[in-house]
């Protein structure tokens, strides 16, 4: 599906500790995100794709690097650069915490995890929000240490992923709670486990705390999944797109609020505590979003070119919006794709035209997602 030219790997950008695994295990290409290689495909992406839903699969995401937040004012600074309310969230639990800027565009959409009371990561998406961080507490004076700390996530992906885990770690994985994490020493290797991922299907993530302990970490998994049908892969956007779930820069970046990609869910307007963007927010919510994210889904013979650009989007005979990500879904035996509307436009059962580079296609709006978590 991705069409690939030779990457040149140098010293400029980082490996992740878990890089040799990707490659004894057929890594075939890789794109470059946090400043970090990151694979991309192993056999193909219907094919990693196929082998998630038949078995277990390890993704290295250690790409998704920490914004480290601790100090006196760590909580503090953590709501302010969130419209989340983070007072609901108590240590040893995760939530979904986009970043976004004075306007109320995202500035990235990581993950949050409360490791004490005073001390915060923020799993980031591809961009240099570590920086934004750093750069919000020096003004507003917070009383903070904000740094990258030795952590690489490692997810456990598909339907045998929790027997795998439990037959590694323990019958304690069955009681974690989606979205919630402990602390381990396994054998020497010092991580954190989440009951989460990014997909639908069951998923772990590993936040491996000591980065030369990768490669043992990756093989003491692949030993223990060999009668599971465990494979290599990595995030699939065949996945992504039949769970509705968004990507960074893909589906939205700092032209987009919440209230245009359904995550208005997210704004917590009526907390006491002030946030960034939350001013712009509030006047959005009262006049409404101007585009909004839906689904397509296009009939005919598979679609295997993915697409590099945003396509624009047409009815009739006027742009009203664009295509954002494309792919086949076996299980749907379907095309289907993210697209951004006027708002005027952005109803559920209208025919589209999205304009490929090669031909108009013909296309149908839907609500998404197409599936729900397993």
């Amino acid at each position: 599906m991705y069409k690939t030219s030779k990457l040149a790997f140098s010293p400029r950008v980082r490996k992740s500790p878990y890089f040799d695994s990707t490659i004894k295990y057929g890594a075939e290409a890789f794109s470059v995100y946090n400043h970090m290689y990151m694979p991309i495909s192993y056999e193909g992406t219907v094919e990693d794709y196929n082998k998630l839903l038949n078995g277990v699969q390890l993704w290295d995401v250690s790409v998704e690097r920490q914004a480290q937040i601790q100090g006196p004012d760590a909580e503090a600074l953590s709501q302010f650069l969130t419209p989340r309310n983070i007072k609901k969230c108590s240590v040893g639990q995760a939530m979904y915490a986009p970043l976004l800027d004075f306007e109320g565009g995202f500035v990235n959409d990581p993950v949050m995890l409360k490791l004490e009371e005073d001390k915060f990561w923020f799993s980031l998406a591809d961009g240099d929000a570590l920086l934004w961080a750093q750069g919000i507490a020096a003004g507003y004076k917070f009383d903070v240490k904000i740094d990258e700390p030795d952590v690489s996530p490692l997810q456990v992906q598909g339907p045998n992923s929790l027997e795998l885990m439990t037959k590694v770690f323990g019958d304690w994985v069955n009681d974690l709670r989606f979205y919630r994490f402990k602390e381990v020493n396994h054998e020497g290797i010092p991580m954190i486990i989440a009951r989460m991922g990014y997909s639908r299907e069951r998923c772990y993530e590993l936040f491996l705390q000591d980065h030369t302990k990768g490669n043992e970490l990756w093989e003491l998994l692949w030993q223990a999944g060999k009668d599971l049908n465990i494979s290599a892969g990595t995030p699939n956007v065949i996945l992504r797109l039949e769970g509705g779930i968004l990507s960074y820069l893909a589906d939205m970046d700092r032209t987009n609020n919440p209230y245009e990609v359904g995550l208005d869910w997210m704004v917590d307007l009526d907390q006491e505590d002030n946030f960034i963007g939350k001013d712009a927010l509030r006047e959005i919510s009262l006049n409404g979003a101007e585009k909004k994210l839906m689904g397509a889904e296009i009939e005919g013979d598979p679609i295997t070119v993915f697409n590099e650009e945003h396509w624009p989007v047409l009815i009739d005979g006027k742009r009203v919006g664009s295509m954002n990500a494309l792919v086949y879904s076996p299980r749907l035996n379907k095309n289907i794709a993210y697209i951004i509307l006027d708002i005027d436009h952005a109803k559920s059962g209208q025919e589209i035209i999205v304009c490929s580079p090669e031909k108009d296609i013909l296309a149908k709006t839907v609500d998404l997602p197409w599936f729900d978590r397993a």
